[in-house]
């Protein structure tokens, strides 16, 4: 049987990395949590399949002026099987007016959790 309580506390520990690597423009950091078909839903409700698509997304983000932002988790639900887990919260960007809610689908593959894909929905505009 899993420890829930620990594998949630992995997972909070996996997203503070993430936006750690989001601060220094980390894209590597960053998608080292994403399985190969990643799937992001960004807040106007644009959306892209595919890791490494979205990281040369990323990449060309990060070489512009690009907001930076992190995700704030709120709740991260395991499920009873132990493979997948469920995590929502708030996004905002720290140099811009942008804010709104996340959730991420994570999925556990041979002991470690990737994010399968991400809902992001801007609440200000």
């Amino acid at each position: 049987m899993i420890e829930i309580k620990k594998e949630e506390d992995l997972i909070r520990q996996y997203r503070l990395d993430s936006n750690a690597c989001i601060a220094k423009k980390d894209v590597d950091g960053v998608s080292k949590y994403w399985m190969p078909d990643f799937v992001q839903v960004a807040g106007d409700g644009s959306h892209t399949i595919g890791k490494a698509l979205i990281a040369a997304d990323w990449k060309y983000m990060f070489s512009q002026s690009s907001p930076m932002f992190e995700r704030l988790p709120d709740e991260i639900v395991v499920g009873e099987a132990g493979d997948l887990a469920w995590e929502k919260g708030k996004w905002v960007y720290k140099n811009d007016k942008y804010w709104g809610n996340y959730s991420a689908m994570w999925r556990k593959v041979k002991g470690k959790w990737f994010t399968q894909c991400e809902l992001y929905v801007s609440l200000n505009k």
